[in-house]
């Protein structure tokens, strides 16, 4: 009997080895941070609709190319002369000035009177040119934002690169660089119909645009005088109108107007910032201008600004079965532009814990959207989790 009630606990005793040694090499159970910032919550009362253009596409955003709110369902189509902004950049971007200068003389060829020659008698927008001619980079740059000239977006493009073919690829590359997903360039005026773009894009072209000194100064200009030509107006009539300061029309047979405007908007709080907006696909350019006024004249009484969270703010916890434990905090503060009655929603992303983690360690984003809008917020660990001990992981259950 002795002999048997031996032989059972030694059987049980190496049973509990056997499980101590599983335990002690099955892999440890990833653990998620528990997210303790609320989920979501709603802006301010809602003050109406989005004044979106009637049978158009448009968005509206901030300084920085951040959108706050598009219509649904937009996709790639012509943006006619809002293009020369992307050529007005990689112009820059080759042929670099600072505010106040004027650049290196542009001497007009014979091909560049060729090419305003067949434009014209296109009928499209241009100004006149003679070979010899001398033009600034500056003046060129007027000229092809302020009047919106054809010929000069290829004498410009011809010059900073030496051929359409490679500027229209840099073209190409610095949408990509921008993220403007959306964008494709065929030529540097916009008269193609194969140079597309969206609102959304179009703003971050505008954010880019806004990021240089010399575009700002020269697409507020009213009105621009140059040697043969004379003194033209600006195409973008709004200016000065509902804050509008900037940037390009545009005009094609097969979309219609595309206005990208830039404005200055004075928020409840007193507090001024500057919103980038673009609609597309309108039958003319007055219906494009009165459209970017009306959505400005709107976003004067319905955006807000919404404090979403600040730096080392908790927003979520670890906490761990071998009873380590860790706050989660953001990182920077978080200040959104949002519509009224818009529902902002917090979702916090972390990496999953099984093993030790340094204090401050970055661990995840916290995920914020509103609307159309979205922003993420890198999160640290406050303390360090040490890593599950020998007993811990010999003697635990369930994980």
């Amino acid at each position: 009997m002795n002999i048997l009630r031996s032989r059972k606990l030694l059987l049980a005793a190496a049973v509990v080895l056997v499980l101590l040694a599983i335990n002690e090499f099955r892999p440890v159970s990833e653990v998620q941070a528990t997210q303790t910032i609320g989920s979501s919550s709603t802006v301010g009362t809602s003050s109406g609709p989005i004044p979106w253009p009637s049978g158009a596409q448009a968005a509206i955003g901030t300084a920085n190319g951040n959108v706050i709110a598009a219509t649904p369902a937009s996709h790639p189509a012509p943006m006619a002369s809002v293009a020369k902004v992307m050529t007005a950049l990689v112009v820059l971007d080759a042929k670099p000035l600072k505010q106040g200068e004027t650049g290196p003389a542009i001497t007009i060829t014979p091909d560049d009177v060729t090419e305003f020659q067949q434009r014209q008698a296109n009928q499209e927008s241009v100004l006149p040119v003679q070979a010899g001619e001398q033009l600034t980079e500056y003046q060129a740059l007027q000229g092809l934002l302020i009047p919106s000239a054809n010929n000069l977006a290829t004498a410009l493009a011809r010059w900073a690169s030496g051929s359409m073919d490679a500027f229209v690829n840099r073209m190409n590359g610095k949408a990509k660089e921008l993220g403007l997903r959306g964008t494709t360039f065929a030529d540097a005026a916009g008269t193609v119909d194969q140079t597309v773009s969206t609102p959304v894009d179009m703003i971050r072209l505008g954010a880019a645009a806004l990021n240089n000194p010399v575009l700002v100064d020269i697409v507020s200009q009213l009105q621009v005088t140059l040697p043969l030509s004379g003194t033209k107006p600006n195409v973008n009539y709004a200016l000065g109108q509902d804050g509008i300061f900037g940037i390009k029309t545009g005009n094609i047979s097969s979309e219609g107007a595309i206005y990208l405007f830039a404005g200055n908007v004075q928020l409840g709080t007193g507090r001024k910032v500057v919103i980038i907006g673009a609609v597309q696909g309108l039958p003319t350019l007055q219906a494009a201008l009165d459209s970017g006024r009306a959505l400005l004249r709107a976003a004067h009484t319905s955006l807000e600004q919404r404090h979403v969270v600040s730096r080392d703010q908790t927003v979520g916890r670890y906490v761990l079965p071998w009873g380590a434990r860790s706050d989660v905090v953001s990182t920077a503060d978080l200040d959104m532009l949002v519509w009224g009655g818009t529902v902002v929603r917090m979702k916090l992303q972390t990496a999953p814990v099984d093993s030790a983690v340094a204090a401050r360690a970055d661990v995840g984003k916290l995920h914020v959207t509103a609307g159309d809008a979205s922003y993420d917020v890198q999160v640290t660990t406050t303390e360090s989790i040490e890593a599950p001990s020998f007993m811990a992981r010999l003697t635990r259950l369930g994980w």
